[in-house]
């Protein structure tokens, strides 16, 4: 009866520090400069990697990248402001825009 009750406990705790544990380390780029005036993410949190790659932030836009031994690139922090997709800069008249709806410029 102990050694259950034992073993429960055992396995729970290690249960919770792989859960916990550390996302990983990114790669290097694979491209240093971006060609495109555009990203495309793929991935806005380590949850929509799968188990062995971790999402990384690349020139391009953030990918799901095999994880690496030493930590070279940039991981993607979850909770940062993202859209998965084809994502385009704002031309200067929508920043105007924004800047005009959010109270920060006065016409």
């Amino acid at each position: 009866m102990f050694s259950t009750l034992y073993l429960a406990v055992l396995l729970t705790v290690l249960g919770t520090f792989a859960m916990s544990e550390d996302p990983g380390n990114c790669p290097d780029y694979t491209d240093k400069v971006c060609p495109f005036n555009y990203k495309i993410n793929d991935c806005c949190a380590q949850s929509d990697c799968p188990s062995y790659a971790i999402c990384c932030i690349q020139p391009c836009g953030n990918v799901c990248r095999r994880k690496a031994e030493k930590p070279i690139g940039t991981p993607f922090v979850d909770g940062t402001k993202c859209e998965i997709g084809h994502v385009f800069p704002k031309a200067w008249y929508q920043k105007l825009w924004d800047n005009i709806s959010s109270g920060r410029m006065q016409i």
